[in-house]
């Protein structure tokens, strides 16, 4: 009976010693699992500020003249906030499943310990390990859900900022495009007058060219109504014209003699 008794305690002894181990490794698979979701939300929070960048720039894209770089910043810096806040909560999570990691493996020393000496007083403890991992389980779970609601208010938060910079930002380049529009009508009405006024102005300064008697061949001695006339027709309406043009080809204008031209020349160039 003894021998039996022995066994039996040995033999409940390994199979304790089995599921010890078991839930260690369960416990180490947990934390391996919460590390690669970590890294796997880590990366899409950089693939949503990137996508946030791009966003902006393509937007911006639509104006050259414009450079959005405080918009740049302040995603950059709200994203940053978040990154924090998650790497926060990851490592308060991470470091309380490693502690329960710990403790599982001192309290398996101890039950070993306790179960070779007294099997009643090994039940008593496994009992109140039992209570202690669901209050801790509990504890756990409640600080998950507060971690993961802030992690949403903050996610919340930021979409916000973006929809209204985003906003902001469109609104600022439409109205740069209207003011550059109207910039443009402006200078193309001032072009207009000004193109307006000199073509007045020529006009202005040729007639006055043309009836002012210093500048018409009536103060020529020699040249009449008719040799005006005939003058005029070969191109030589005033003084300036009488002054370019050589003696040949006022002589064969005016029908009258190389000598007679000279001399209207010499009064035009005086």
């Amino acid at each position: 009976m003894f021998d039996v008794q022995r066994t039996a305690v040995k033999g409940s002894q390994q199979l304790f010693k089995q599921g010890l181990s078991a839930q260690s490794n369960v416990d180490a698979m947990a934390l391996t699992g919460l590390k690669g979701q970590e890294s796997l939300q880590r990366q899409q929070l950089e693939l949503a500020q990137a996508a946030t960048h791009s966003y902006l720039n393509a937007t911006s894209a639509l104006f050259p003249g414009d450079e959005p770089g405080d918009a740049h910043r302040t995603i950059d810096e709200t994203f940053a906030q978040l990154k924090t806040t998650h790497a926060e909560f990851y490592d308060a999570l991470e470091g309380e499943l490693e502690r329960d990691v710990d403790s599982a493996d001192e309290l398996s020393d101890e039950f070993v310990d306790a179960l070779e000496e007294q099997t009643d007083q090994f039940l008593e403890l496994s009992r109140s390990v039992e209570d202690q991992t669901v209050e801790n389980v509990d504890e756990l779970s409640s600080q998950l859900s507060e971690q993961l609601e802030r992690t949403q208010e903050l996610q919340d938060q930021v979409e916000e900022q973006l929809e209204s910079q985003t906003s902001d930002v469109a609104e600022l380049l439409d109205r740069q495009a209207e003011q550059v529009e109207e910039f443009q009508q402006q200078l193309e009405e001032q072009a207009e007058e000004v193109t307006q006024q000199l073509q007045d102005q020529q006009v202005t300064a040729e007639t006055k060219i043309e009836t002012d008697p210093e500048h018409t061949l009536e103060s020529v001695e020699g040249i009449d109504a008719d040799v005006r006339e005939q003058l005029a027709d070969a191109g030589i309406a005033t003084v300036d014209d009488l002054v370019r043009a050589d003696a040949e080809t006022v002589a064969e204008a005016a029908d009258v003699s190389e000598s007679d031209a000279e001399e209207w020349i010499d009064q035009a160039e005086a």
